[in-house]
């Protein structure tokens, strides 16, 4: 009798130890997994964090004219360039080229976006139709922070424009623009605007640096600031769309010479 009660005995402790191994087993699995779900969302935040600023590096190249339209994009090259490998390179590329601003060929790979004549066109007329929504509403809506910011944008663009300084003024140009763009207080419509200005760069940068250009420019900012300044919705319409088409057609022989 008391020997098959130790038996019993001995075969409960042996159970309990069992199930007490197996339960820390269990709480180290799950430990473990948590740790490594943990590393995963580090690793993913890092090499999201490290891709956005790749895509923000190359799109930077593009829109400020140091990449050309229609220029290669070797993945080595900007991997080296960039201190990183081509993976993030790669996504960046994808990402870009998503934006409208790269574009990938057959037997070539990725190269800056080159539109055709047309395509050049047919952006400049959106954009026209945009920013002139824009400096409408702007008109319409613009707070006391956002007239100010207008004022000094416009200010901005005269003093680069004495100084006959073509790089400052592109650069406050792009200013006067976006200032235009927030007091709209239309977020589709400021990003859709936005997106399309990149993809013009290249062709407005080079509009920028032609003679007299700067001089000719500003007298069409001064229609569009004047009618903005005094909450003339319509008229700010007419300006702004004025001002956009002749870039459109002082663009028009830069979009033939560099047609592919």
């Amino acid at each position: 009798m008391n020997n098959n009660l130790r038996i019993m005995q001995a075969d409960k402790s042996s159970k309990c130890k069992k199930k007490g191994s197996r339960m820390k087993a269990a709480k180290k699995l799950s430990t473990a997994s948590a740790v490594s779900q943990k590393n995963d969302l580090i690793a993913q935040k890092r090499y999201s964090t490290l891709g956005g600023s790749i895509t923000d590096q190359i799109e930077t190249q593009i829109v400020e004219g140091q990449l050309k339209p229609g220029e290669k994009l070797d993945e080595v090259l900007l991997g080296n360039q960039l201190s990183v490998s081509r993976t993030p390179i790669r996504e960046a590329l994808r990402v870009l080229a998503a934006k409208g601003l790269v574009e990938f060929r057959p037997r070539i790979g990725a190269i800056v976006a080159c539109p055709t004549v047309g395509d050049v066109m047919d952006l400049f007329e959106l954009v026209a139709e945009l920013e002139g929504v824009a400096a409408r509403l702007a008109a319409e809506r613009m707070t006391d922070e956002d007239k100010q910011r207008i004022v000094d944008a416009h200010a901005a663009c005269q003093t680069a424009a004495v100084t006959f300084d073509p790089q400052k003024y592109y650069e406050t140009n792009g200013e006067f623009h976006a200032a235009i763009r927030h007091a709209a207080h239309n977020k589709m419509l400021f990003e859709q605007t936005e997106l399309l200005d990149k993809r013009l760069s290249p062709y407005r940068r080079f509009i920028t640096f032609q003679p007299d250009r700067t001089e000719t420019a500003l007298r069409e900012h001064v229609a569009v600031y004047n009618a903005i300044m005094a909450r003339k919705g319509d008229s700010a319409e007419q300006a702004m769309r004025d001002h956009v088409q002749v870039l459109a057609e002082e663009s028009l022989a830069l979009a033939k010479s560099l047609r592919f």
